[in-house]
């Protein structure tokens, strides 16, 4: 067993069926990262006895830390109770103190107390007591051959509120007395793969440092996790990093911070106090969308059209018919017309028009299913792309959004 190892046990049918998403394990994994502590494994466990007793018997075979929520509650199926007393071989013993504060509880909230609430007064033999500021169900701790095993109910808001005092801090204090601590940072990628990605930093490497690769929506997520005898060592051997990383990687990297190409985009505009428009086909108003969903776009966010048939495109942004039956609408000639249109209308900074192939069907030997044409008109200066993207029409509509975004990106900075 890892000296300093820490352990998650989430419990509950609702997490095993889909139905809850398991908000507790992400807030503990972060809130403990940010301490310098790394969590190592993590159980997920139904409202089973003999399940949650072999649970326990893992996590303490290979886990100094084990962090148990869930399952504290009043009703029959609320187990946590019940498997920390038939594993420790501890009969469970009625806290009368406790049982007067809960009934102190329901009557400050005029609420009848039942007998059934009994059951949350209720705990292992010689277990030391978490208060529960927010609720009636107080957790408890019990150390045991060398690990500590810290139960806490399942609500998001009593977990948070308990685990700071008792866990977190024994956790802490062990991180400074062995001198392991961890410091991570994320590097946001957009415009290349993941393959061309670890090419490029192949040769970026440190015994200390782990750097794990996560792709998300067309996006990827450098992890950089940096290990060292002080926060500040671990700090810093991180940096040196994520600099090398940076250097290296450019203007693929839209951001270091928590935050979406969108919110990037949207700052962009306003540091250089622009303005931008759309006119948007196969995205059926995606960017505006994803554009305006961004506080305070609206000091950036001119105006946007979904010109989706060519009677909205001759209409309203005045391409013309011949070009549209001469071209299509699909082609550099008329997205370029679309641009000049919604210029002429916004008067905005930056006007980009968009008009694709979305699919499934629609496609042809010259311009398949996945074909998108996007003409930027910035700063007066007109210019073409012609992108092809693989997919399904949800998929190719979310491509084609946030490369658009990317290339206004990377034409302001």
């Amino acid at each position: 067993m890892d000296n300093s190892s820490i352990e998650i046990i989430t419990t509950g049918n609702e997490l095993l069926s889909g139905i809850t998403i398991d908000k507790n394990f992400n807030w503990l994994c972060e809130s403990l990262f940010s301490l310098g502590a790394q969590v190592r494994f993590h159980q997920c466990i139904s409202d089973n006895l003999d399940d949650l007793v072999k649970a326990l018997n893992i996590a303490q075979k290979r886990s100094k830390f084990i962090l148990f929520t869930g399952g504290l509650g009043p009703t029959d199926d609320d187990l946590t109770r019940e498997s920390a007393s038939q594993f420790f071989s501890r009969k469970l013993v009625l806290n009368k103190k406790i049982e007067k504060e809960i009934k102190l509880i329901f009557k400050k909230r005029n609420r009848p107390y039942s007998l059934i609430n009994k059951k949350q007064a209720m705990f292992p033999e010689g277990a030391e007591i978490i208060q529960n500021p927010k609720g009636t169900a107080p957790g408890f701790c019990i150390k045991d051959k060398g690990s500590f095993f810290y139960f806490f109910p399942g609500v998001p808001s009593e977990l948070r509120a308990m685990v700071q005092k008792s866990a977190f801090q024994k956790i802490k204090n062990l991180l400074v007395k062995e001198k392991n601590f961890f410091t991570s940072e994320t590097l946001k990628v957009f415009g290349i793969t993941e393959s061309e990605l670890a090419e490029k930093i192949k040769k970026i490497k440190s015994k200390n440092t782990f750097i794990g690769y996560r792709p998300h929506k067309f996006e990827i997520h450098l992890r950089i996790i940096s290990t060292g005898k002080s926060k500040k060592i671990s700090k810093n051997e991180c940096l040196k990093i994520k600099l090398r990383l940076i250097k290296v990687l450019q203007k693929y990297i839209f951001t270091d911070k928590d935050m979406t190409l969108q919110e990037v985009i949207v700052n962009l505009l306003k540091k250089k106090k622009y303005t931008i428009s759309f006119a948007e086909s196969c995205t059926g108003g995606l960017i505006s969308n994803l554009i305006t969903n961004v506080p305070g776009s609206s000091s950036v966010f001119g105006l946007s059209f979904i010109t989706y048939s060519n009677k909205s495109k001759n209409l309203v942004l005045k391409v013309s018919n011949k070009k549209l039956m001469e071209h299509g609408a699909v082609s550099k000639e008329v997205v370029s017309e679309m641009a000049r249109g919604l210029n002429r209308i916004s008067e905005s900074n930056i006007s980009v028009a968009v008009s694709g192939i979305a699919g499934p069907s629609g496609g042809s030997a010259d311009k398949p299913v996945g074909t998108v044409y996007v003409s930027y008109l910035i700063n007066k200066k007109i210019s073409v792309k012609r992108y092809s993207f693989l997919g399904d029409r949800e998929s190719i509509k979310l491509r084609t959004a946030l490369e658009v975004l990317n290339h206004i990106r990377k034409n302001i900075l």
